[in-house]
């Protein structure tokens, strides 16, 4: 039987020539006023959220968007860990370092605008972008890079101890 249940007419029931159905209610699954408005209530304060998720996604896309200190620090990393345990040399602005176990020799060195990385002599790849000046120069022993590069707001001046 269906939520409404009509009931039969009977001849005292027509009016103005018109027979009258007379339907009777029971246990309307309808909504109440009270759940209309809590669902109401849910769905603001969903909405509400809206403008907080959307200023998180934005601050994070300015941040993923001005990666050159990231860059910056993984070019420097590459270096480190590449260079560890082999002989290293400063040579006319280039790093060269030698691989005493394999015979092969690794070069970085500045090339139009980038700091570049071959393998015996062969190759390009390229480790930092954005780079004005650099150069690779030995004293006291040690390996320095004294590097000038551009970020999105500054241009930087850099001295780092390579070895």
């Amino acid at each position: 039987m269906s939520s409404r249940e009509v009931l039969s007419l009977k001849e005292k029931d027509i009016y103005a020539g018109q027979p009258m159905i007379l339907s009777v209610f029971k246990k309307d699954e309808g909504f109440t006023l009270l759940e209309m408005l809590l669902n109401f209530s849910i769905a603001i304060i969903i909405m509400s959220l809206f403008p907080l998720i959307i200023q998180n996604i934005m601050m994070f896309k300015s941040v993923s968007s001005d990666n050159y200190d990231i860059n910056f620090e993984l070019c420097l990393r590459d270096i480190l860990s590449e260079i560890k345990n082999k002989e290293v040399t400063a040579v006319n602005g280039e790093l060269l370092a030698k691989d005493l176990t394999t015979g092969k020799i690794y070069s970085y060195n500045y090339h139009l605008g980038r700091i570049i990385r071959k393998v015996d002599r062969a190759g390009y790849v390229i480790l930092l972008e954005q780079v004005k000046q650099a150069e690779f120069y030995e004293q006291n022993q040690s390996v320095f890079l004294r590097i000038k590069w551009q970020d999105a707001r500054r241009i930087r001046n850099e001295t780092l101890q390579i070895k």
